[in-house]
């Protein structure tokens, strides 16, 4: 066996653990004519299917039945064998696919094994059967030998056995129906097979039957009821089978049924877990959504319909604190405590995800979905006892109520729970209704979000320099570099409009990586060009960049890949990474400065420098843009807003600093910065960004207001 048969194949690297499993799993369910290693041989290749179809782009139920109808090939028949499968399948095949997908991809595996156990059964129905011809026949020559066979056949076979007559009344039966029917042989003899199936079962058995006798069919092969003793109905697969005489002619029917009531339990059991959530017994998701679709298609012109969505507020915290077994617990009581608010005719409850629920309402109003919100808030919110202890776990709603015609099922799920995010981000503890223009924005961010990788592979982003001014004679002090988004459908976006969307979709690295790259091409090319005229650029690095490990191995390859030199760069830092949990200096400072690099902690406000700039190895200051805008419109700047830059002026003073303000836009700004102590400045009063072939002028010129 090669290492990556041993892994299970190179496509699906877990495949050899789910086949392992799977067979652990089946085998104690099944007298198997395998070895375990065997067996596992025949579930890896059932496993690979299995993946192969739910990854496949077009989905195709085919190889999920024949891998049903391989475990009955493989001889696992036995009562639990598919509950087993299920369970396994279920729990290991949950995060390759969509509830929808998997849903149909076990249900194929579900009915080829019942298509195959139910040829299975025929099969064992077939010999029997021929062991019954073969006893009739052998009777001429040896019929007392060919009646104990036969005997021994009837009496101890686990299939119950009854012959009939012509007209359909029972004549014998052997022990395994009695005991199945809980009938005597002689109550039995007093009962034809109608007798003992539902109204309308028997009516059609009836109808073919005599199709049988008239030569229409050949045998009769029915999966149906049939009602015991005690009226306790029974699930049976059930074969008839005419005998006919030396003359061809109808003799009398050879009945056989098997039980197969477990089999149907367990596809009941199997259908309710499939579409419901096995922790609280709501809906889950699929299955609460298809209800979803229904209750809006039910709906007339005038309907309006509401949904809301339920978040328990600090479950993750109790999980990692106590146990998954204490959050399950309240997982179940919030479940029983909105089913007592929200009964069949007030709402659909369903759960969604982990610790979310939703609720539907139909024919609703946006008073009534609040009033029921808050009423289920109120329960939820009451203590909960688990393993000893007490336990109080608020939860945050988003609702949405509107018109129910033209209302996209997966659109007003999708709604609540945007403002569910809301509601949670306010504040928790409280619900949130969907605001369409809010909805509208946010949609907007999660597409850009989206798009952010791609548009980094497309080269969609472009940088701009923008130029940092000595405030006192406008004598050129730096650039300041400025990404924006070429976006095909939105034109110029500006790095207020993605920058945040990169920092919390996890995409801030790559996108910071490429930013440091043109930085330092660019550096090296001025420098190039005109040598020590040339003044630093500055490159705002992102937070997660700052703490990222390997932030040092990535500058230096930045560095060497562009020949670019450290102290051509200003790192600009902000003000959350200065210091660690200790309220020390944060060490990335340290190591920034002992590369060559000038640090520079950008995003300044009043209440950004409690302890004071002493101590941390920077190279300058630089006020936010919202700080400066506080200086506010009027030709006398605001006294609060002077008072609260000073105090950070004086802060960077006492620690040598230089103080540099981002967002000067207006010369009254500049002038007011530069009375309070500012060195440096950029924003509109000083130039907007510009590109490399409108910044050579003012390197060498040496001002940011160059001639022409």
């Amino acid at each position: 066996m090669t290492g990556e048969d041993e892994q299970g194949g190179s496509m699906y690297p877990g495949l050899a653990e789910f086949a392992r499993l799977w067979t652990g799993a089946v085998l104690p369910t099944s007298n198997v004519p395998l070895s375990r290693g065997e067996l596992n041989v025949i579930l890896t290749g059932f496993a690979e299917l299995l993946m192969t179809s739910l990854h496949a782009e077009q989905f195709d139920h085919s190889p999920a039945l024949e891998v049903g109808r391989g475990l009955v090939a493989s001889q696992l028949v036995g009562p639990k064998a598919l509950d087993a499968t299920i369970r396994v399948l279920s729990r290991y095949l949950r995060s390759e696919a969509d509830d929808d997908r998997l849903v149909d991809l076990l249900g194929a595996v579900a009915g080829g094994y019942v298509d195959a156990l139910r040829d299975h059964i025929f099969l064992q129905q077939e010999t029997l059967k021929k062991a019954v011809f073969r006893a009739r026949d052998a009777a001429e020559k040896a019929l007392r030998a060919s009646e104990r066979r036969f005997r021994t056949v009837f009496t101890e076979s686990v299939v119950g056995i009854a012959i009939g007559d012509i007209q359909g009344h029972i004549v014998n039966s052997n022990l395994a129906m009695q005991e199945m029917l809980g009938y005597s042989a002689d109550e039995l003899r007093q009962r034809t097979p109608y007798d003992l199936m539902p109204r309308k079962d028997a009516e059609e058995v009836s109808t073919a039957y005599r199709k049988l006798i008239n030569g229409q069919f050949t045998s009769l092969r029915s999966e149906q009821q049939m009602l015991r003793s005690d009226n306790e109905p029974i699930w049976v697969h059930i074969a008839v089978t005419l005998i006919k005489d030396e003359n061809g002619l109808p003799d009398y029917p050879v009945v056989m049924i098997e039980d197969i009531t477990d089999l149907h339990l367990l596809q009941d059991r199997w259908s309710h877990q499939v579409a419901h959530d096995p922790l609280t017994n709501l809906h889950n998701r699929a299955l609460f959504m298809s209800k979803v679709e229904t209750a809006v298609g039910g709906l007339g012109p005038g309907d309006r319909i509401g949904l809301a969505c339920f978040g328990l507020d600090g479950l993750s915290v109790i999980n990692a604190g106590a146990s998954d077994q204490v959050g399950d617990k309240i997982l179940k009581t919030a479940a029983d405590r909105l089913r007592a608010v929200v009964d069949d005719d007030t709402g659909l409850l369903g759960r969604v995800d982990g610790d979310r629920f939703a609720l539907l309402a139909v024919r609703s109003s946006t008073q009534g979905m609040i009033d029921v919100v808050e009423r289920a808030m109120a329960r939820i919110a009451e203590p909960v006892l688990a393993a000893g202890r007490e336990y109080s776990v608020t939860s945050s709603v988003g609702i949405v109520e509107r018109a129910a015609a033209g209302s996209n099922p997966f659109r007003l799920l999708a709604d609540a729970e945007l403002a569910l995010q809301w509601a949670k981000r306010d504040g928790r503890a409280q619900w949130q209704l969907f605001e369409a223009d809010r909805g509208s924005r946010q949609r907007r961010d999660f597409e850009l979000a989206a798009q952010l990788p791609a548009a980094l592979r497309g080269g969609q982003f472009a940088v701009e320099f923008e130029p940092v001014a000595r405030v006192a004679n406008r004598g050129l002090a730096g650039f300041s570099l400025v990404v924006s988004w070429d976006h095909p459908e939105q034109g110029m976006l500006s790095a207020k409009d993605f920058l945040h969307l990169a920092e919390r979709t996890g995409h801030m690295l790559p996108l910071g990586s490429w930013a440091l790259r043109q930085a330092c091409d660019q550096a090296r090319e001025w420098h190039d060009e005109h040598g020590d005229r040339t003044p630093p650029l500055s490159v705002a690095l992102s937070d997660r960049m700052v703490g990222d490990q390997d932030l040092s191995a990535l500058l230096l390859a930045v560095l060497d890949a562009s020949g670019a030199r450290a102290e051509q760069l200003v790192l600009e830092v902000s003000p959350d990474m200065l210091r660690d949990a200790d309220g020390d200096p944060a060490e990335v400072l340290t190591v920034l400065t002992d590369l060559g690099f000038k640090v520079l902690v950008g995003g300044m406000t009043a209440s950004c420098c409690p302890h004071g700039f002493g101590g941390l190895p920077l190279h300058g200051v630089k006020l936010a843009p919202e700080f400066v805008a506080t200086l506010g419109e009027d030709d006398k700047p605001e006294p609060s807003a002077e008072r609260a830059i000073g105090g950070v002026v004086s802060a960077a003073q006492l620690a040598e600093l230089p103080v540099h303000a981002a967002g000067v836009h207006h010369e009254r700004h500049a002038v007011a910065l530069r009375e309070l102590g500012v060195e440096l400045g950029q924003g509109d009063w000083f130039g907007p960004p510009s590109l490399p072939f409108e910044v050579e002028p003012m390197i060498i010129a040496g001002t940011v207001d160059p001639d022409w």
